[in-house]
């Protein structure tokens, strides 16, 4: 039985992120064992919507070259995850039956998605859960195999139903539609992106996708599926309407995949339960990326993970490090539509009295919206759409929460104060002479 001073559970972006941060570390750890349960090697699922569009080559998804972990001298197992974890001597164990002992170990475990009852096979619970083999018919969009099934769909198949208006699945939307699809998108709140953006900026959303042939429903969830011959029909709607259906595609959010690390009586709660430094109730054990919780938070953008890499590849190497979370800015991946969002922008739309007042922005023509929320002189979130330069240096504000005390019109439009007193001075001027 062989022994690494590092394993690393799970090969998704995450842990391609540690071993890159890894390897530029002089007195990083010199034998490194990853296992991965998908048969092909870390790639950029970001992607994937890009690659479903056929705007991308696959090989653009390729994040290294399978040479790169033989350079490093890191030996990556694919097709084979681990399920089970013996912490006092430890030691993990593979689905096929590899052992390999650890001198500290990384859970990369990334999230499950979630699935409602109806799609499962055998569903004795009602909740939202990824137990269970989903019923014919239906995928998530999540991993390349689930990349492979809506390619074949988009060649054999006519009517297509997505589950879930967040970024997923309005990508998996996009895609399919430009694979020819008559795509009918399903969205169980008010408007589309609900947890970034407010009504405004959805509403031009949703215009500009229905303009391109997506049929939107909001307020919409299915209440059963209805199959003939064992081949899935349509869907019928809680609202008793019945849409054509060859596929559904589910993508209704995340939950953190904890079931490894609960199994071997780490604590747990949404997700692996991590200090500032990832490290979980266990000394010899790390934790990063979607299966993490950190004071009551869980992780699913890419920017955050990346900085919990680099933090703990210094950890890893016994350098003193920690991680502190970060508000991100969140941008739609769909050719020829811009938005993006920064701070709790549901929070704010659901509370009134959470913020002191808004700046806003709106353009019809050019379908240029953006609003600024305040608390005092801070600024607590954004919304951008149709014209997102601003973005960074919005995040930035949130982030740092430094008063700002400038002209808010100016910061909203991108001007210095100067220009934008000029403007203003300009535009009185014409009110007074009309």
């Amino acid at each position: 039985m062989t022994e690494a001073e590092l394993i690393i559970i799970g090969n998704g972006m995450a842990c391609q992120r540690l071993l890159a941060e890894l390897v530029q570390q002089p007195n990083r750890p010199t034998r490194i064992v990853v296992f991965g349960a998908e048969a092909k090697p870390a790639y950029n699922r970001v992607l994937l919507s890009g690659l479903l569009s056929n705007e991308l080559p696959d090989s653009a998804a390729e994040l290294v070259s399978p040479a790169w972990y033989a350079k490093h001298n890191i030996e990556l197992i694919c097709d084979d995850a681990v399920v089970l974890i013996d912490r006092e001597r430890k030691l993990v164990i593979s689905r096929h039956g590899r052992y390999r002992r650890y001198q500290q170990l990384v859970l990369a475990c990334g999230a499950l998605p979630l699935t409602p009852a109806y799609a499962r096979e055998s569903a004795k619970e009602k909740s939202n859960d990824s137990s269970g083999q989903l019923q014919p018919g239906l995928c998530h969009f999540r991993n390349w195999q689930d990349l492979a099934t809506l390619r074949l769909a988009g060649q054999q198949l006519q009517h297509a139903v997505v589950v879930g208006g967040g970024f997923l699945g309005l990508e998996a939307a996009e895609g399919l539609r430009k694979l020819g699809m008559q795509v009918s998108l399903l969205q169980r709140g008010a408007y589309l992106l609900n947890r970034q953006l407010d009504a405004p900026a959805a509403t031009l959303l949703q215009q500009q996708l229905s303009a391109r042939g997506l049929s939107i429903l909001t307020n919409s969830e299915i209440e059963r599926l209805n199959y003939k011959h064992g081949q899935l029909q349509a869907v019928r709607l809680k609202s008793g309407q019945q849409l054509k259906a060859d596929i559904v595609v589910l993508a209704l959010g995340i939950r953190p995949n904890i079931s490894l690390a609960q199994q071997s009586g780490l604590t747990v709660k949404q997700g692996i339960i991590v200090n500032r430094q990832l490290q979980s109730s266990d000394s010899a054990i790390y934790a990063l990326g979607e299966c993490i919780e950190l004071n009551g938070e869980t992780f699913g953008l890419v920017a955050p993970i990346n900085a919990q890499a680099t933090q703990l590849a210094q950890t890893l190497c016994g350098k003193a490090a920690s991680y502190c979370s970060e508000n991100t800015a969140t941008q739609l991946k769909i050719s020829g539509i811009a938005l993006s969002s920064c701070g709790d922008i549901a929070s704010l739309c659901a509370s009134p009295d959470s913020f002191d007042g808004c700046t806003d922005y709106l353009d019809s023509e050019l379908n240029e919206y953006r609003r600024l929320w305040w608390r005092g002189p801070y600024l607590a979130g954004a919304v951008l759409y149709g014209d997102t330069r601003l973005s960074q240096q919005l995040s930035q504000l949130i982030n740092q929460q430094q008063p700002y005390h400038g002209c808010r019109s100016s910061l909203l439009l991108g001007l210095a104060d100067s220009a934008a007193a000029e403007l203003a001075a300009e535009s009185q001027s014409q009110q007074d002479a009309a």
